[in-house]
């Protein structure tokens, strides 16, 4: 097998296992191999990751022109297919596995989509609209979901709270979207959910149950004090009837780095 065709396989593989990190790095191998140009974009999403813009901006600024030119090419036949989707693709690590789309959008062409990219993160729209859009299955490879800024109280979450294909979500972006204490049982009493590390529920008229929303200590070096970490007196009513619920746990399970990204998934 040449690497070439190797490269092909295991571009294939990746669609089918997205978050598969061996296969992305067996990937770049490939093309490394072959001298193919996608290798540079890696290359330099490396570098970019390495030096971060906190730590040097002039350095990051210059990574960053250079990786976005790296793009062009590739990027090119991906945003055509993107068109046809009414959506947007979003590149993260070299990687096209982002997409930003109306939940209506989203179910016409999901299958199109996942057969073409390999999608982790999605940006979903309009989805009071279109509800539907959990009963894709499709969304079982599906890591993060940002729904911020649009109403999802009532039958969006217990769409939500319904879907049986949610298996891989991992963090959800809530804010702004009218929830209410109501909807937050909804999610707590979903078998379904009991997966999700990251919920964020901040500019939402409920009371916010996540241990990072009572606030917390520092030390000397300003890291979080372990013991001034705890569950409001929300979070406390909704383990005490569902029992223990890691998305009420985020700040507790990643005071390294908190919130955490959602690339991280």
């Amino acid at each position: 097998m040449t690497a070439r065709t190797k490269a092909s396989e295991m571009w294939q593989q990746i669609l089918s296992a997205p978050g598969d990190q061996n296969l992305r790095e067996s990937f770049v191998q490939a093309l490394q191999e072959t001298g193919d140009p996608r290798a540079e974009i890696f290359r330099l999403a490396d570098l970019l990751e390495k030096n971060p813009r906190w730590r040097n901006e002039d350095i990051y600024m210059a990574l960053l022109e250079q990786y976005q030119s790296s793009l062009v090419s590739w990027r090119a036949g991906f945003d055509s297919m993107a068109s046809g989707w009414q959506s947007e693709i979003v590149f993260v690590r070299g990687l096209p596995i982002e997409v930003t789309v109306a939940a209506s959008d989203f179910v016409d062409h999901a299958g199109e989509i996942v057969s073409m990219i390999p999608l982790r993160h999605l940006n979903l729209s309009a989805i009071a609209a279109s509800t539907e859009v959990f009963q894709a299955p499709q969304l079982a490879q599906i890591a993060s979901i940002d729904g911020s800024k649009q109403p999802w109280s009532g039958e969006p979450i217990k769409a939500l709270a319904a879907s049986v294909w949610l298996t891989d979500l991992r963090w959800l972006d809530l804010s702004g979207s009218d929830i209410v204490d109501a909807d937050i049982e909804i999610l707590a009493a979903s078998p379904n959910l009991r997966q999700l590390e990251y919920i964020d529920f901040r500019r939402n008229p409920c009371r916010d149950p996540v241990d990072a929303s009572a606030g917390y200590g520092s030390d000397e070096y300003g890291r979080i004090v372990w013991e001034s970490v705890y569950l409001p007196e929300h979070g406390q009513e909704l383990e005490r009837r569902h029992g223990r619920i890691e998305w009420l746990r985020s700040l507790e399970n990643f005071m390294e780095k908190h919130p955490p990204k959602r690339y991280l998934f």
